[in-house]
């Protein structure tokens, strides 16, 4: 089962956000069921993208200002980032095929 790095440091999470390209970022907590749930959907449509998009995970507890910042009001929520800019955000369970379609239809856009 695929699984996603876990962006640990403010440094990592302006690393990421730094990158170019397409990057799912999954807001999540430790305590939250539903998001040990879509952790590995997340990491499958990254991993068959072929490199095409970029997925790392966010433990909103440990990044409260970061949180705060992108006004993250529950969890799991996936930031969807194109070159370091927020384009689209989902809250709440996906299954793999409906984050492919989310993130396709917004890549084009």
């Amino acid at each position: 089962m695929a699984t996603l790095s876990d962006l640990t440091s403010a440094e990592r999470v302006d690393a990421a956000l730094a990158a170019r390209g397409l990057l799912v970022l999954d807001v999540y907590t430790q305590s939250c069921i539903i998001c040990r749930r879509m952790e590995p959907m997340v990491a499958a449509v990254a991993v068959t993208s072929a490199g095409a998009i970029r997925a790392h995970k966010l433990d909103a507890e440990r990044h409260a200002e970061f949180a705060a910042k992108y006004d993250i009001r529950g969890v799991p929520t996936l930031l969807l980032f194109r070159d370091g800019r927020l384009i689209d955000r989902r809250s709440g369970f996906s299954t793999a095929s409906a984050l492919r379609d989310w993130i396709g239809a917004k890549a084009r856009e």
